[in-house]
């Protein structure tokens, strides 16, 4: 009876195990792919390589269409900042630097990418870039869930002693939190973000492609 158990347990940490293994390399995967996405179209801002993307050069000579994206445009700075988040974003996710903070940092952009992309524009290659993104960058943000836990905290202090060594332990634990991501749902959710990821990096892939050979 005891040797069952035993083995029920160890079957169930081999399991959990593997899981964690799993979710870990999927989380590295989904992490450079939105790093990649993020870098070329940030990237695409200042040196045109995507041809239906806008870049300053389009805009020398006559002015940015009446939308939502010409609008920010317009302003003279809002673009910019968008597309530099984006490339800082792009180089920390890529490097694997200051992931988490990118990931909050970008998300403004990602939300609005996905309602322009998603649900004002009706076309397919807006559905799979909105979607994608926010679903990328919604799951690493699940995945890193424990860097952020004292940003949770209803009744936060101010820093102390005390609390630098609450934040010395969280940060420890934010170091392993990327790699022990309970559940299988976290998986097929990381598995769905990693196909639209790929489906997006392969269609960037073409249109830079056309662009740059024509």
């Amino acid at each position: 009876m005891g040797q069952a158990v035993r083995g029920g347990r160890r079957g169930t940490a081999d399991l959990e195990g593997r899981l964690r293994t799993k979710l870990a390399r999927l989380v590295a995967l989904v992490r450079i792919m939105l790093g990649t996405e993020f870098l070329i179209n940030g990237l695409n801002w200042w040196v045109k390589l995507i041809g239906p993307y806008p870049s300053i050069s389009d805009f020398a000579h006559h002015a940015p269409p009446p939308d939502f994206v010409g609008a920010m445009i317009q302003t003279g700075v809002m673009f910019h900042v968008v597309k530099a988040t984006e490339l800082l974003a792009g180089i920390a996710l890529l490097t694997n630097r200051f992931v988490p903070l990118m990931l909050v940092a970008v998300f403004p952009v990602t939300v609005p990418v996905f309602i322009v992309d998603v649900i004002l524009i009706h076309h397919l290659r807006g559905f799979l870039m909105g979607t994608g993104a926010m679903l990328m960058n919604t799951f690493l943000l699940f995945s890193y869930l424990q860097c952020y836990r004292p940003m949770l905290n209803a009744r936060a202090q101010p820093d102390s002693r005390s609390a630098e060594a609450a934040a010395s332990a969280e940060s420890a634990a934010c170091a392993e939190s990327a790699t022990a991501i309970p559940g299988p749902l976290m998986l097929v959710y990381g598995s769905l973000a990693a196909f639209f990821g790929a489906v997006i990096l392969i269609w960037v892939a073409v249109m830079m492609f056309q662009y740059l050979t024509r």
